[in-house]
């Protein structure tokens, strides 16, 4: 306690009072004598209490100004703590009163950090990326979806300003127009020139409850993805309504031809017969194989397709079996490699589908004489199946689209040699329904080889799967 406190005022009234006090009793005590006089000796330990009470009542006071203190200095540094009681019984009701108040700072402490935490928490696992900013496009916060959108960290971008933090002139724009409109508005930018990544944009003002506007919320929306599934279906239906255009327009024309007067030519009404079959036949093998591709995708999606083990030798048996005739007739020799103890867990009819696709491929774009192989290998606990052919080869650029729908390399000499364009598609989905994957290796010149990877399995023979 400093030297100026109420105590070293207090203190020397204190020694002269006992002083006095003292005084007066030895003069008392020599006046009345007898039994006054041997009471002499508790002048000193009179003088003693008095000076040594003050030192006393110091001690406890100081303890319980200190403990007091010590409680409010906790609490204006925002972790509030209780305090000892005082021994001081006339401080109880400030103790009381204080400790109190150190409850309610506490228990409102702990809701806000609690609240806090939430907040971060869904911040954090938001898919959407949010982005804070004050009036002055200061950022205040920035969540980990929007950190990885703009190709940088919170920790860099909090504090500072968005243009030097983030250098997207679109960005920065819709900002400013956040900040300056009265309701929310929305945009769409490519973040990144050289990519083809765009983002959906949504920026509201923040207002306090006088309505004046604190800053702005912008939630950022990766839109890539629907953006390609929706020029995906577009292209998609766009091919489909050319597909069937094409032999309906032909069967149209014939069919005409023979109204106006060909049927009255034997040999050209037999002929023109003959290509609104063969028009025929390939618009219902377009239906089919659309058919087929939209009940793989449902029963994929619904986990319809029921999948067992079984060997692969006895399905890619099976599938060069179909295709023999096809390929003598052009010359061209099958190759089977598969050992017989090679398990897979499979959908036989349709796994025999794909492969049957590829040889089909493998064997029209062949010349007459060359080798189309089959085989089946295990490989890091999976199995390989290939399909080789030694036809013209595919440029790379082709490879990323080969297995989307209606896409071909050469249009003309697909529809001249009977494709409708799916039989791609199909074979990935059949992949995809079984877990695996579907790749192709091919260059001009080379050949082609396509490669269908399935996880591979164990299971006693009395188990497998055929049929």
């Amino acid at each position: 306690m400093p030297r100026g406190g109420l105590f070293w005022r207090l203190w020397p009234y204190s020694l002269a009072g006992a002083a006095c006090a003292a005084t007066a009793a030895i003069w008392i005590a020599r006046g009345v004598g007898g039994w006054g006089a041997k009471l002499c000796w508790l002048v000193p330990v009179v003088c003693l209490v008095a000076a040594v009470a003050p030192l006393v009542a110091r001690q406890m006071v100081r303890g319980t100004v200190e403990a007091l203190r010590s409680a409010l200095a906790a609490c204006s540094e925002g972790e509030p703590r209780l305090a000892s009681r005082p021994s001081l019984a006339e401080a109880d009701p400030l103790y009381s009163d204080l400790m109190a108040t150190v409850r309610s700072l506490h228990a409102r402490l702990e809701a806000v950090l609690r609240e806090n935490q939430e907040q971060q928490a869904v911040l954090a696992s938001m898919v959407e990326g949010v982005l804070a900013v004050d009036t002055e496009k200061r950022v205040i916060s920035l969540n980990q979806a929007a950190a990885r959108l703009l190709g940088t960290k919170a920790a860099q971008v909090e504090g500072r300003l968005l243009q030097e933090g983030v250098r997207h002139a679109e960005l920065q724009r819709f900002v400013v127009a956040a900040l300056s409109s009265e309701r929310p508005i929305e945009g769409c930018m490519m973040l990144h020139p050289l990519s083809d990544r765009l983002v959906q944009a949504t920026g509201t003002p923040l207002r306090d409850k006088h309505g004046r506007v604190l800053g702005a919320v912008i939630v950022l929306n990766d839109i890539s993805r629907l953006r390609q599934l929706e020029n995906l279906r577009r292209d998609f239906a766009a091919n489909v309504s050319h597909e069937l255009k094409t032999p309906i327009t032909s069967i149209k024309g014939f069919v005409e031809t023979l109204l106006d007067g060909g049927l009255h030519n034997p040999q050209d009404a037999e002929r023109f017969l003959r290509i609104v079959l063969r028009q025929a036949d390939r618009l219902n093998t377009i239906i089919d194989d659309l058919l087929m591709l939209a009940r793989i995708e449902k029963e994929s999606e619904t986990g319809d397709i029921a999948l067992a083990p079984g060997r692969l030798l006895e399905v890619l048996q099976a599938a060069l079996h179909e295709y023999e005739g096809k390929a003598a007739a052009r010359q061209i020799s099958l190759k089977l490699q598969c050992d017989e103890s090679l398990l897979a867990n499979i959908n036989p009819a349709l796994l025999q589908q794909a492969v049957m696709n590829l040889l089909d491929n493998a064997i029209k774009y062949s010349e007459p004489g060359a080798d189309v192989e089959l085989s089946a290998v295990p490989q890091d606990g999976r199995v390989l199946i290939r399909v080789r052919d030694q036809g013209c080869g595919i440029a790379p650029e082709h490879h990323a689209r080969l297995f989307e729908r209606f896409y071909r390399v050469d249009k003309a000499r697909s529809r001249k040699l009977g494709g409708t364009g799916l039989g791609l598609a199909i074979v990935k989905h059949i992949v995809l329904a079984h877990a695996g994957e579907v790749a192709v290796e091919s260059a001009p010149g080379h050949g082609s080889t396509f490669t269908i990877s399935l996880p591979a399995c164990k299971l006693p023979a009395g188990k497998l799967q055929w049929g």
